[in-house]
């Protein structure tokens, strides 16, 4: 699929890296061209004026959640903030390369256990355990009154100390719903794919899976 056979209402994220660090908005499509590879979307407002996206180091990825098929992403895209006749900001989006599947890789879980909460876009926030965490994703398990389905955004914060007197970590983790479980207990898990690349996740997983060794080994590592 291309860009342009995005149709109009399609919902869509845009997941910006800014010199490494990674931001995730959600858009709409408002019109698509298929003949020039282009689609227009929602603007993202902060402080009342329109994100234009423009500078130095700054790559826009753009996903596309299906409710059921695989997400397909559009990988740097040219963005372009325009203006309309009737004043409302808008972007433009073009790239000539079909998108591409955003599968889920395999890796390994490092199991977490830490209580903190989950929330999908523009809604409230609710308790939730994070049950695992990977280099590309993690899980949490909900009540049965948070509900979600496969393709949502899922923001949860995960705040560790894995070692004692060690350092401690914070991460804000974004991920697609990729998987959706009913428990024994009636609680559902969620795993999720994360949106992009988390500094300092890599490390954190080594030290976490460190400790927990070192604590079936009887402190013996």
């Amino acid at each position: 699929m291309r860009i342009g056979d995005l149709q109009p209402q399609q919902n869509i994220s845009l997941l910006v890296s800014v010199n490494g660090t990674s931001l995730t908005f959600e858009s709409k499509v408002q019109e698509n061209y298929p003949r020039k590879n282009m689609i227009l979307a929602d603007p993202i407002i902060r402080d009342g004026k329109p994100v234009s996206f423009r500078g130095k180091n700054i790559i826009v990825n753009l996903l596309a959640s299906f409710k059921d098929e695989k997400p397909l992403l559009f990988k740097n895209v040219t963005t372009k903030l325009l203006k309309k006749s009737n004043g409302e900001f808008c972007y433009s989006f073009t790239t000539i390369a079909d998108g591409i599947a955003y599968n889920r890789r395999e890796n390994f879980r490092c199991y977490v256990g830490i209580y903190s909460s989950v929330q999908r876009v523009n809604s409230a926030a609710h308790n939730a355990m994070i049950r695992d965490v990977s280099y590309t994703g993690f899980a949490v398990v909900c009540d049965a009154d948070f509900s979600a389905e496969c393709g949502q955004l899922l923001h949860t914060v995960l705040n560790d100390q894995p070692k004692e007197n060690g350092t401690v970590y914070n991460f804000h983790l974004y991920g697609l719903i990729a998987r959706v479980q009913e428990l024994d207990n009636g609680k559902i898990l969620y795993g999720c794919q994360l949106t992009g690349p988390v500094r300092g996740l890599d490390k954190y997983i080594m030290e976490k899976e460190r400790a927990r060794l070192k604590s079936t080994n009887g402190g013996n590592l």
